[in-house]
């Protein structure tokens, strides 16, 4: 039972107990169905199964459990849609994230979820991932400058943290191998679809020129990559003057530039974005560039090297959207810059085209 498995990691959790842990086996003797009552909180995506909360000893303890089963597809298909397989893929990641990073993330102050427990099938078809309840309110929106700016903080201490993360690590954590869930590598489908013609044209023609330099950007590090409201846990009280907030939802953690994430997070969750977005690109610059310098970084990039590179960002996250469809703020006014300054206005005819033209205007 997982209420067994994660009890005594809950109770060395628990600062407010002042009696040790209970040994295992009085764990066993403890735990019965009526001490567990188990709700469930939402199915995750592609209907792969669902999100609980398991309250033990009449509420004394919770944790959530995401299980998810992989199952054969229906209608006689022997294998799974290329979106279903991704799908499948970042829960595995984000098991191995809770299994091999968040530890030390959490050492390092970072707010997130404490791993209880993991586990797989030998076919990794099935997977259940046991972690510590964060106590807040989960999505719902930001509502404020002082919200915008929490999430900020959380994203360059994550990003500060794990800077210049090496390919071997990554590797051997099993994290994405490149961050977010709208990366070309694996949306081929919505590439395909986009307009022939127009900006979103040469957008389409640029997309793989696009892809390459978020690729070789100088800053690279661990993204979260889905930085949306839905994935923050904000809590229902202040412990200080200084808003803090909590991320979840890590399988589409991986290596990219920072701006991957403050991109989307700027399109997609930020408020009064239109009048506020050069002070919060500031602000989230100041973050990072004083926890980098504490870190003892030695090269430290630059604003305006930010800056370029979250105009990057802005137009990959812009190519997906072509392809599946617009939410957020609009910043084709940003992209259209950005090939305007490859292309001086007029379609280059070609993807090799396009990428001599970053090479040569963006490096």
């Amino acid at each position: 039972m997982l209420a067994r498995v994660c009890l005594p990691k809950l109770q060395a959790a628990a600062v407010r107990l002042k009696s040790p842990a209970i040994s295992a086996n009085e764990v066993n003797v403890i735990i019965s169905d009526r001490d567990v009552k188990q709700t469930t909180l939402c199915r995750v995506w592609a209907g792969m199964g669902y999100i609980y909360e398991l309250s033990l000893l009449r509420g004394k303890y919770r944790f959530v459990v995401k299980r998810v089963v992989v199952s054969p597809p229906s209608g006689g298909r022997q294998r799974l849609s290329f979106g279903d397989e991704r799908k499948a893929r970042s829960y595995q990641v984000e098991a191995n994230f809770y299994e091999n990073v968040a530890p030390w993330l959490l050492q390092k102050g970072i707010r997130i979820p404490q791993p209880l427990h993991v586990e797989r099938d030998s076919e990794c078809r099935k997977v259940t991932i046991c972690m510590s309840k964060v106590e807040g309110r989960v999505g719902g929106g930001l509502s404020n400058i002082d919200e915008n700016k929490a999430a900020l903080r959380w994203l360059a201490a994550f990003h500060s943290a794990t800077w210049d993360y090496k390919d071997d690590v990554l590797h051997s954590a099993g994290l994405q191998p490149t961050a977010s869930y709208w990366h070309l590598d694996t949306r081929p489908e919505e590439h395909t679809s986009m307009s022939k013609t127009g900006w979103e044209g040469r957008l389409r023609r640029a997309a793989r020129a696009i892809d390459s330099r978020l690729k070789r950007d100088k800053m690279q590090c661990l993204c979260h990559g889905d930085a949306k409201d839905a994935n923050m846990i904000w809590p229902h009280r202040r412990s200080s003057d200084e808003v803090s907030v909590a991320f979840c939802d890590f399988q589409y953690c991986g290596k990219g530039p920072p701006t991957v994430d403050l991109a989307y997070f700027l399109c997609v969750a930020a408020v009064n974005v239109e009048k506020t977005e050069n002070y919060l690109i500031e602000y989230y610059y100041e973050q990072l560039s004083g926890q980098l310098r504490s870190l003892g970084v030695d090269a430290i990039p630059s604003l305006q090297e930010l800056q370029e590179s979250l105009l990057i960002a802005y137009c990959d996250f812009s190519r997906f959207m072509c392809g599946w469809g617009w939410w957020g703020t609009d910043i084709s006014h940003k992209v259209i810059s950005v090939l305007d300054r490859l292309d001086g206005g007029k379609d280059l005819g070609s993807e090799d085209a396009y990428q001599e033209a970053m090479l040569l205007h963006f490096g």
